[in-house]
């Protein structure tokens, strides 16, 4: 027993300490549960552990705002003789009160949630002080009975249950996401309790626990996986509770999760069953039995399982959450014998080769691991598929399987594989087995898709002729299709379209197969007659169609299919044929409200075309206020266009907002060459170049064309500066600026203000820069002193100065790697303004990213860099000197903060 722990009056002052763990002093909400005990002063509480901290086996410890005690377990344990009824019931009592605060956070939109810090949307009660408290919860689960059951006659883990039940009860979505870092601490704190509440939700009609599984916003910075904290704890529970885990994760798992995140509950249960790492302390006894348990009650998630068992090849695992004050994980998680791990992937190989009813999926599953199966039990996986192709009479379904036996032996990646005769036999009969009967399922695999695996011929060597590879391929569909259309016609087709992935191919291999003028005319019509859910489909295999036909054949087929038909139709027609001159000139015949509605609806490829094509497509799309698809489809071509139109397209595509949004994009990297294109030729002034940069100065960052021009204007000019301050902010005495100021650009309000905003913080010329690069002192401080006198006219003296010390805080250094420069530490002095300083201060510091890492190394390093700076400047130069020294100083704040906040997380940690 510690000395401390001998004193009533210490230990009566340690009970409430000891039992939130860890407060933050400068909160309210904090200070207020302190003092709540006895009904004193948080003074007290700041007071007793003035008095703690002189003992040499201290108990608590105090950095920065942050209070706690060293060893939650070790207080609790020396000063439990102490503690009453009250006390417990107290505890309860403000814990409820304190894990039932909702997080603020969820009053914002989702995407939004990550700044909820500062949106000012947090918690009245820190963090560290709800960890603290559900960290005793857990630690009064484990051990409150032995601490106050005989004594005080409290069943404190019941308590415990029954305080989780009230924080969750009734389960709604927001609880959950409100409570959802303390999830795992929970249900360590009450598994029973924890698990029975996620089971009666599962079973209800519409369970809220799924409401957490929808995909993760992963484009949002700084978002979060709001399902993280029920999988964690889950997790936690898994090390002891294996089988009613595995049947929740198996139900969340039934949810497929389209995300980048790998916390998922297939990804969690696979971790448990692991056979090489199991994430469990049962044992491989109870592994196994609850394997076949999943089996039997999610049997789509427990093949799953079993197949993840069967993988060849490198794996790696992520270790899981396990239990901070538990036992439960004790000696478990570690690498298991190899005799278990082969032991187990019997049982799971056992499983599957028993599965009840099999399907093409499933067979496929184990025929593409087959040749990793014991030779026994490669015999059973091909008689179980020659069992199935025998009984299946769904054309489809065998053909899905057929399609997998084919690229698992009979691909360039299945003759790698080096299957040995056997296989490739067992093979080769039931794929021959599994033949459909239908024409059009058994050639569909030939138009899946763009790229085909390709089987037979690819198989002798390693080496692809990719040129002759096409041609067969080219061959093969052709081939297919003729078939096709022999035997189905026109309906065969438009079955083929309906479940492959490259309706082009269909119409091309058509259209080599068809070679009747009037044939093709009443396809095409046809095709014309369908539209709803296969429009798409038919719109792709038009295009392929029509590609397939060359000159005037095509030309004539156009007109052939054209005549009669309305102007939507027509329309369609057109948008189907290859783009290009000859298209358009056609095109003209038919008026201009068809041709009109032909350039506002097309999609241009990418592609290089003729200058002259180049020229027009843009003319046409400007015409028909579609600059952006103009931008994008010329965007390989910037040297090819004509200056006055590359000037439009510019110009129109960063004002014109006909275009739906997301359509086409202006791509960064795009706008950068387009400029670089532009800038320098015949007959394009400074002025225009600079409207530019300003309309796509957010696009601009980090390019390689950057801001040239709008950097020259402004280090030149001290109203052009202000102007741009006016479109920024507004006047310090609120009145209206001066009407007229305007640069010319297009945008307006908030968009104009933002680009103005981020000019400002973009412009690193400093004024007075002569073309070698060198700072002219005294056309430095005319620029600054116009500029200033400038803001004072028209009410923005204090912006003005803050920006101009933004600026200057982008000076060079000299040669001798001093800093900042003679001329701006001549000019900086001459004027000696508070908020110049002000402003050269947070340009230097800004709001830029420090590398990960715990405490202020960083910052002493910068601090010691900014001193020497300011020691080399404080005799001549003693005003920037002092700015310099308050750098130095800000830094070396920050380092001490970084240092507290390393030194808090270290023990809270712990």
């Amino acid at each position: 027993t510690p000395e401390w722990a001998r004193d009533e009056g210490i230990a009566r002052a340690l009970i409430p300490m000891a039992l939130v763990g860890a407060w933050r002093a400068s909160a309210n909400a904090d200070r207020e549960v302190l003092s709540s005990w006895g009904n004193e002063g948080y003074e007290r509480t700041e007071e007793s552990i003035a008095r703690l901290l002189q003992h040499d086996d201290c108990p608590v410890w105090s950095i920065g705002q942050h209070r706690g005690v060293a060893s939650k377990l070790d207080a609790l344990f020396a000063i439990g003789g102490y503690m009453t009824g009250k006390d417990v019931d107290d505890f309860f009592l403000l814990a409820e009160y304190v894990l039932s605060e909702t997080d603020p956070a969820l009053e914002l939109p989702e995407s939004e949630r990550w700044a909820a810090g500062w949106r000012g949307k947090v918690r009245d009660h820190s963090a560290a002080l709800r960890e603290g408290i559900c960290e005793t919860l857990v630690i009064l689960a484990v051990h409150g009975n032995h601490l106050f059951r005989d004594r005080l006659g409290i069943d404190v883990e019941a308590r415990v249950s029954a305080l989780v039940r009230n924080l969750l009860t009734p389960l709604t979505l927001d609880k959950l996401l409100s409570h959802e870092k303390d999830l795992p601490r929970y249900a360590e704190a009450a598994p029973q309790e924890f698990l029975n509440l996620i089971e009666a939700d599962l079973r209800q009609p519409e369970p809220v626990a799924l409401g957490l599984l929808k995909p993760a916003d992963s484009s949002t910075f700084g978002g979060g996986c709001p399902r993280a904290g029920l999988l964690w704890a889950l997790e936690c529970l898994a090390w002891k509770h294996l089988g009613r885990v595995s049947l929740i994760l198996a139900r969340l798992s039934r949810t497929v999760i389209d995300d980048n995140w790998d916390n998922k509950p297939i990804a969690s249960l696979a971790g448990i069953y692991r056979s090489w790492l199991p994430q469990t302390a049962a044992s491989f006894e109870e592994r196994m039995k609850s394997l076949e348990t999943l089996t039997k009650r999610f049997p789509d998630v427990g093949w799953q399982i079993c197949m993840a068992q069967l993988n060849t090849g490198s794996q790696m695992a992520l270790p899981f959450h396990r239990p901070r004050w538990r036992n439960d994980a004790s000696g478990a998680g570690h690498m298991v014998l190899p005799e278990e791990i082969r032991d187990f992937m019997r049982k799971a190989l056992d499983l599957v080769l028993a599965w009840p009813r099999h399907d093409r999926n499933t067979l496929g599953d184990l025929v593409e691991r087959v040749q990793g199966f014991p030779d026994g039990d490669q015999v059973k996986v091909w008689d179980l598929v020659d069992g199935w192709a025998e009984a299946e009479t769904d054309d489809k379904a065998k053909a899905g399987l057929r399609e997998r036996i084919r690229r698992f032996a009979f691909t360039h990646s299945g003759h790698r594989r080096g299957l040995d005769g056997e296989t490739r036999y067992r093979a080769r009969a039931a794929y021959e087995k599994l033949e459909p009967r239908d024409i059009v399922v058994r050639h569909a695999w030939l138009f899946a898709d763009q790229w085909v695996h390709e089987s037979a011929d690819e198989i002798e060597g390693n080496a692809l002729d990719y040129a002759e590879r096409a041609k067969r391929i080219a061959a093969l569909r052709t081939s297919a299709m003729g078939e096709i259309w022999s035997e189905r016609g026109f309906e065969g087709v438009t079955a083929l379209l309906s479940g492959g992935g490259a309706p082009d191919i269909v119409g091309y291999s058509l259209g080599r197969n068809v070679t009747d003028a009037k044939t093709r005319v009443t396809i095409l019509r046809q095709f014309l007659s369908i539209d709803g859910d296969l429009e798409n489909e038919v719109d792709g295999c038009m295009r392929g169609l029509f590609r397939s036909i060359e000159g005037e054949a095509r030309d004539e087929a156009l007109s052939s299919a054209a005549e009669g038909a309305d102007a939507d139709r027509i329309v369609r027609l057109f948008r189907c044929t290859p783009f290009g001159q000859d298209t358009w000139r056609l095109l003209d015949r038919y008026g201009d409200e068809i041709r009109d509605r032909y350039w506002r609806t097309v999609s241009p490829p990418w592609n290089r075309y003729s200058d002259e094509e180049l020229n027009e497509l843009i003319d046409r799309l400007l015409e028909a206020k579609r600059p952006r698809t103009a931008f994008s489809v010329a965007g390989l071509d910037w040297p090819r266009i004509e200056t006055s139109r590359l000037k439009r397209l510019l110009f129109d595509a960063g004002t014109v907002d006909a275009e739906s949004e997301g359509h086409y994009g202006l791509e960064p990297y795009q706008i950068s060459e387009a400029l670089d294109s532009l800038d320098g030729r015949t007959g394009v002034t400074s002025d225009e170049m600079e409207r530019l940069e300003f309309m796509y100065i957010e696009a601009l960052d980090h390019s390689k064309h950057g801001i040239a021009h709008l950097g020259r204007r402004i280090a030149g000019s001290p109203i052009f500066f202000v102007q741009t301050l006016e479109l920024a902010f507004k006047r310090d005495d609120d009145e209206q600026g001066p009407s007229g100021w305007r640069v010319e650009a297009p945008e307006r309000g908030r968009r104009r203000a933002r680009a103005a905003y981020r000019l400002l913080g973009r412009i690193n010329r400093i004024p007075g820069t002569t073309e070698d690069g060198k700072i002219d002192t005294e056309a430095l401080f005319t620029w600054v002193t116009e500029t200033r006198r400038l803001c004072a006219e028209y009410g923005r003296v204090k912006i003005g100065d803050q920006y101009i010390g933004r600026l200057l805080a982008k000076a060079p250094a000299e040669e001798d790697n001093s800093w900042p420069c003679l001329p701006v530490c001549e000019a900086m002095e001459r004027i000696d303004s508070h908020e110049i300083g002000g402003g050269f201060d947070t340009g230097v510091r800004g709001a830029g990213w420090r590398a990960i890492g715990k405490g202020g190394v960083q910052e002493r390093d910068l601090a010691v860099k900014y001193r020497r700076w300011a020691k080399q400047r404080a005799f001549e130069y003693p005003r920037v000197g002092a700015v310099l020294e308050s750098i130095a100083a800000s830094y070396e704040g920050d380092a001490k903060w970084h240092d507290n906040e390393a030194k808090v997380d270290q023990r809270l940690e712990r």
